[in-house]
């Protein structure tokens, strides 16, 4: 029999055989982990990059979508504000006392200064959605390129604090 396959039983605590750490994990970036590690900064930014557009995005939808909802509002109040004022105009014809008839142009008054702010905001709401939406074009205009070609970069991008004017 060889020595390879003798069944003596080892007494011995000691490892049959000695590894060493992968260069890759020992701090000097030359091996896998370093480009893993560069690959996972690079997706990162992507990510957050993209994060931010997709947010700028939603938050435009959403905007316009709000404005929709109050536009929505305000028009359905001001129907109910014109009911009111018919109600009270037929009142008056039934000869119901002046004071209720009054009373029921007020509430029609007031529905109708509340439809002057809700029109205000909705309107608002709209230019941000807008303003949202053209950042977002913006951004990616301006830093598409730059995330595109930093992304595509084969060396390693230096700490983003080193970059940072704050």
């Amino acid at each position: 029999m060889s020595d390879s396959t003798s069944s003596e039983q080892v007494t011995s605590s000691q490892p049959l055989t000695e590894s060493t750490a992968p260069t890759d994990r020992d701090g000097t970036g030359g091996g896998v982990g370093s480009a893993l590690a560069t690959a996972g900064r690079a997706l990162t930014e992507a990510v957050r990059y993209g994060i931010v557009i997709a947010q700028l995005v939603e938050t435009g939808v959403k905007l316009a979508l709000v404005s929709d909802v109050v536009t929505s509002a305000y028009k359905y109040v001001e129907k109910c504000a014109a009911s009111v004022d018919r109600l009270a105009d037929q009142a008056a014809a039934l000869a119901v006392d002046r004071d209720t008839v009054a009373e029921h142009h007020d509430a029609a008054t007031v529905m109708r200064s509340v439809l002057e702010e809700a029109e205000a905001m909705a309107a608002d709401l709209a230019d941000l959605s807008v303003s949202f939406k053209a950042a977002a074009a913006e951004h990616e205009a301006d830093y598409g390129s730059v995330a595109e070609a930093a992304n595509a970069m084969p060396v390693e991008m230096a700490d983003r604090t080193f970059y940072s004017n704050r």
